[in-house]
């Protein structure tokens, strides 16, 4: 499959919404039970949250779509890094990286993945970071295949039904 990746428009917030759902309850399936991953304000919140289209300065949205239709098959949304109670800190962060489940395997999370850091080292960023599912196997050996590596950081990500879900810091230096 041959994708193209761009700059997202306002155009792509329902696709993005699609891939984000999508990639949430297949590689999330284990962690968060049915009554959270298709609970009609799971779908409502993020459609809402990707139609606003309302981000912060500096925040960037890349999107992969197939050559064949336009649709979007991935995204990456990334910035100045997230405060987390340490003020400024001169470094990026990949706030959110999608690829739909369909697409899993096909080469483009490396390809999207290259377009970020490329965009990131393009906009003077010598650091950066992110931060993942504690549980999330899939996307912790995609981001060590990317040379991220874990930081030893965790923090609460959220309860969403009763789960308590942690998230743990990877960073990834181009100097």
């Amino acid at each position: 499959m041959v994708v193209t990746i761009r700059a997202a428009e306002r155009a792509d917030s329902d696709g993005i919404t699609d891939v984000q759902i999508a990639a949430w309850r297949a590689g999330y399936s284990h962690v968060f039970p049915e009554s959270v991953l298709y609970a009609e304000d799971f779908d409502r919140s993020r459609r809402r949250y990707w139609a606003s289209w309302r981000f912060s300065p500096g925040h960037r949205l890349a999107v992969a779509v197939r050559d064949v239709d336009g649709s979007v098959v991935g995204f990456s949304s990334y910035g100045p890094e997230r405060e987390r109670a340490r003020g400024f800190t001169g470094r990026a962060e990949l706030y959110a990286f999608y690829v739909h489940p369909d697409d899993w395997g096909t080469g483009t999370a490396t390809a999207l993945m290259e377009h970020t850091e490329h965009r990131l080292r393009a906009e003077g960023f010598e650091t950066a970071v992110l931060w993942v599912l504690e549980d999330n196997p899939r996307g912790r050996a995609f981001y060590t295949k990317h040379g991220w590596a874990a930081t030893g950081l965790s923090a609460r990500y959220d309860e969403y039904d009763g789960v308590d879900v942690l998230e743990v810091e990877y960073r990834k230096e181009w100097r």
